[in-house]
């Protein structure tokens, strides 16, 4: 099993936003250090617990200060930009780092960011953005001008071309035909999960789900491949999010988490997911009440707490369990107790993570 973050981030909001960003900065850099081999970053503009706004510059930040690991966008919250902008800013990050970049996309689910950028309150009209956005993206990255693109939401109409000159040339990645493409899965039944299999896409679970629907993404990936004809996936591919603490005792490690920001992170999560009507996603059990997932109920179901051992323990339960995946990204909480943390990310990269077993070439067991 390789060992990745992905940093929502998270952070109190009453902390300095320069504290968090340098915290999180560094984080990164001690990740390297540690063996980790990607940290993928997602952005949100009006969110004070989730506070990076622009992740591109936040990636572009850690390229000169970084040597190896991969440094992934999740996502490129594609209504908010121009589709030429993104296709521009993802390729330049992918120069910088020399390929180093991994992309993926989304249509985002904040209100009070629709809000800000004037969007329609429509999912299904956000969607069908998202869709035009990311075909602009790949078009603009893999074919040559002149481009004639009539979208419903997006016109692009460049013909002022002089090769000799180099004129009218959008810039493409550096990776050829362009980066490793993610896609994130929250829901079972994902149509993102479909897409991604559809495509070949790496598949991204969150973190915000019980090990039962985490199960359901894989199928609900593998069905995708399978209807767009593919071979059926390998599990080295798939990508798993885990809140993850390793305390010096599993009560020390309980303790600390329900009584620092760990909590308050999930107090947060339950508020935006009861306001979305979508507490279902953090339920093992479709019959429990709204009212019983409580910050102790998250962190039992979908968080793995404990001393070493109770982590190894629980994750191997959560290996066997999802029939195994390749890279496990822990999420980033805030460094409230920084000895606590470095401690806990120290342990998890020495001796949690080598505890377990890696997904052999071909393995697509479960």
């Amino acid at each position: 099993m390789k060992l990745g973050t992905f940093m929502m981030p998270l952070h109190p909001p009453d902390k300095s936003s320069t504290e968090a960003f340098d915290e999180d900065t560094q984080f990164v850099i001690d990740c390297e250090k540690l063996g980790f081999t990607e940290a993928w970053c997602g952005h949100h503009v009006t969110l004070r617990w989730e506070p990076i706004v622009a992740n591109d510059v936040f990636l572009a930040n850690l390229i000169a200060r970084t040597s190896k690991i991969k440094l992934g966008l999740g996502v490129s919250i594609m209504p908010q930009h121009h589709p030429a902008n993104v296709a521009a800013r993802v390729a330049m990050l992918d120069h910088l780092s020399h390929g180093r970049v991994y992309w993926g996309f989304g249509q985002g689910g904040v209100p009070t960011d629709w809000e800000l950028f004037g969007l329609p309150d429509d999912p299904k009209i956000q969607g069908a953005m998202t869709r035009e956005a990311y075909e602009i993206v790949l078009k603009l990255w893999t074919e040559d001008p002149p481009y004639h693109i009539d979208g419903n939401y997006w016109q692009i109409h460049l013909t002022g071309v002089n090769e000799p000159l180099g004129i009218g040339y959008p810039l493409k990645p550096y990776q050829q035909p362009h980066p490793p493409i993610g896609m994130t899965l929250i829901s079972g039944q994902s149509k993102g999960g479909q897409i991604g299999g559809a495509k070949g896409y790496m598949p991204l679970s969150t973190n915000l789900v019980p090990p039962c629907t985490v199960i359901e993404h894989w199928d609900t990936y593998c069905r995708g491949a399978a209807d767009a004809g593919l071979p059926e996936p390998d599990r080295d591919i798939w990508r798993v999010s885990r809140s993850i603490f390793v305390g010096e005792s599993t009560q020390e490690a309980w303790d600390f988490c329900m009584n620092s920001a760990f909590a308050g992170s999930f107090e947060y999560i339950i508020a935006l997911l009861n306001n979305a009507n979508m507490i279902s996603l953090a339920k093992h059990d479709p019959d429990v009440p709204d009212s019983d997932v409580t910050v102790e109920y998250y962190l039992k179901h979908c968080c793995i707490i404990g001393d070493k051992r109770e982590c190894i323990r629980q994750l191997e339960e959560f290996w066997d369990q999802t029939g195994g995946f390749g890279t496990l990204l822990v999420i980033k909480h805030d460094f409230d107790d920084t000895p606590k943390w470095q401690r806990s990310i120290q342990d998890l990269a020495e001796h949690v993570v080598p505890a377990m077993p890696s997904v052999k070439p071909g393995s697509n067991k479960g």
